[in-house]
């Protein structure tokens, strides 16, 4: 017997959900007892739910799908990775809805604190080998993923102790493969759903979670971070027992400090609570915009002040990722609102967003909608402006018209709100905008350099020359198809001698233009290198190709004011 492709592929899918049988249990009772049957009834699952049924007497009646709080006490009850997609659905404001975005923040990861009879198995080896004496047997922490207990070294210096939970991994896979394939099932028989890519989502989530049960990723991270800040005095992060850790142990030096929501505490202490939410603000931004590399997760236990003051940063198992691409568009969006250029905030918003629609967005519409927006949010003072709000009425309109923005910018947003927030409780006329002020500065400043646009134009050339020197080989096989005869066409176009006159002209000036671009290049570079033969302490063939630059660039002028080019 032959099996279609579809059918083989449908085989496959219910034979990973029977492997897990035991558990695709669990989650069908859980979803039917909060009222969800009905849904997985028109995902297509009716086999599978009469198999769970017979196997549990779970009666099984299509229902209309539960309100948000349902959902997510549903995900409490299911457990760690349904509590975690939760919050990784929380951050996405650009795709979910707000109600459900309400409901899914408030998911916590309530679970009890290890044993320490388990904690002193986890660490044996540590003890056993003689590098730490003692662990204090009352956790500092215990979340979902670790717990974190104190600890002594063999040479009486305090650390911190973090231990992964045990068989996190295989429940892990287990959950998320059938989390997998829930979001196959929804793509294909929930239309309303399909344009959310929940696959796609689902594939990110795990990559971020398996990330975060790596302790020696969270370990890289952290010594990133480290060398980012070996030479900042106002910026502390705990130092790695690098010999002692592992996939599944962190040890590192105890750092101790106020939180930076502890207001009563930090006044007492004498610091200035407005210095400090600028301060604290300004950490983060920094990592945001200069590095590109931030800490994605800043609540108020990740960030103690020391005496300084001095921001200490703990837990690096959840980051953010910005290239410099990414990072120039932000800027370009930035300038862009703050100039109320709807245009310009429409083109930033183009190219970093994925378009989901089948069709472009109406570009035209979409600018209607970003003026309306410029004009409602920065129509009043910059204290009065709610960037949160703001945030969350560009995600709408990106929404609207089927932008889907990279997961890192929505970490971005998530983290400027939790900033923002931070702010506000320690210092009520904190604003975000006016701690942003000297890194946009700073970056505007650069944009308008001179060696910036001859980075960009060495680039751009550089990009040429690749596309260039590959095209031949992309064209051979159409070239071999063509010869070959195994692609044949036969049809005229009339009336194109004049637009093949105009792609000429285009392209002769487009040559002039890269000359030219190259000339006033090397005609820099020689004159910074003063290179012989000099007259009056100038490079002659820099003033030269200066000369020659300077007369095709009028010319060029010239010839586009002549017919009208601008």
């Amino acid at each position: 017997m032959t099996l279609k492709p579809e059918n083989a592929q449908g085989l496959a899918r219910l034979g990973r959900l029977y492997r897990h049988l035991g558990r695709a249990r669990e989650v069908t009772a859980v979803l039917a007892k909060f009222g969800f049957d009905g849904l997985l009834v028109r995902m297509g699952l009716t086999d599978l739910l009469d198999h769970v049924r017979n196997l549990v007497g779970l009666n099984i009646r299509p229902e209309p799908a539960g309100r948000p709080e349902k959902m997510r006490l549903a995900m409490e009850e299911l457990g760690l990775v349904f509590i975690k997609w939760g919050q990784y659905l929380s951050t996405r404001d650009d795709l979910i809805p707000e109600a459900y975005l309400k409901e899914f923040a408030r998911l916590q990861n309530t679970v009890q604190p290890l044993p320490f009879g388990e904690v002193e198995r986890l660490t044996r080896s540590l003890i056993e080998s003689g590098e730490v004496l003692k662990i204090a047997p009352e956790p500092l922490a215990s979340a979902s993923v670790g717990q974190v207990h104190e600890a002594v070294l063999a040479d009486g210096r305090k650390v911190v102790i973090k231990v992964r939970r045990p068989g996190l991994k295989k429940q892990v896979t287990t959950d998320l493969e059938i989390l997998c394939e829930l979001a196959e099932l929804v793509e294909k028989h929930l239309p309303a759903l399909a344009s959310l890519r929940p696959r796609a989502m689902v594939d990110e989530f795990s990559r971020s979670l398996f990330a975060e049960l790596d302790f020696s990723r969270e370990a890289a991270n952290q010594e990133r971070f480290g060398r980012l800040y070996a030479a900042n005095s106002k910026v502390r992060v705990p130092r790695l027992h690098r010999s002692l850790c592992s996939e599944d142990i962190l040890v590192m030096e105890k750092l101790e400090g106020l939180r930076l929501n502890d207001a009563e505490g930090l006044k007492a202490a004498g610091y200035d609570l407005g210095e400090l939410a600028v301060f604290g603000a300004e950490v983060i931004l920094e990592q945001i915009m200069i590095f590109g590399y931030f800490h994605a997760d800043p609540h108020p236990g990740n960030l103690f002040i020391q005496p300084g003051p001095r921001v200490a940063l703990l837990d690096f198992g959840l980051v953010g990722r910005l290239n410099r691409s990414t990072r120039e568009i932000l800027l370009d969006l930035t300038l862009a609102v703050a100039r109320q250029n709807a245009r310009g905030v429409a083109s930033a918003l183009l190219k970093l967003a994925q378009v989901g629609a089948e069709m472009p967005p109406d570009r035209e519409r979409l600018e209607m909608e970003l003026e309306l927006f410029l004009e409602a949010h920065l129509s009043r003072s910059l204290k009065e402006l709610d960037i949160s709000r703001a945030l969350k009425d560009m995600l709408n309109i990106a929404v609207n018209h089927q932008l889907s923005l990279p997961p890192d910018l929505m970490l971005l947003v998530k983290v400027l709100i939790q900033i923002e927030g931070l702010g506000v409780k320690l210092a009520p006329d904190f604003n975000i905008l006016q701690a942003a002020r000297p890194f946009l500065k700073e970056q505007y400043r650069r944009r308008v350099s001179p060696g910036y646009w001859a980075r960009r134009l060495k680039n751009a050339l550089t990009d040429a020359a690749d596309f260039l020197t590959l095209l031949p080989g992309d064209l051979k096989p159409l070239y071999q198809m063509l010869r070959s005869g195994r692609l044949k066409s036969d049809f005229n176009l009339e009336g194109l001698e004049d637009l093949r006159h105009t792609l000429d002209r285009a392209s002769y000036r487009l040559s002039f233009a890269i000359v030219l671009a190259s000339l006033v290049i090397a005609s820099a570079v020689m004159v910074h290198a003063k290179a012989p033969p000099l007259w009056h302490e100038m490079p002659v063939l820099g003033i030269f190709g200066f000369s020659v630059a300077a007369l095709v660039g009028f010319w060029l002028l010239y010839d586009f004011l002549k017919n009208h080019r601008f």
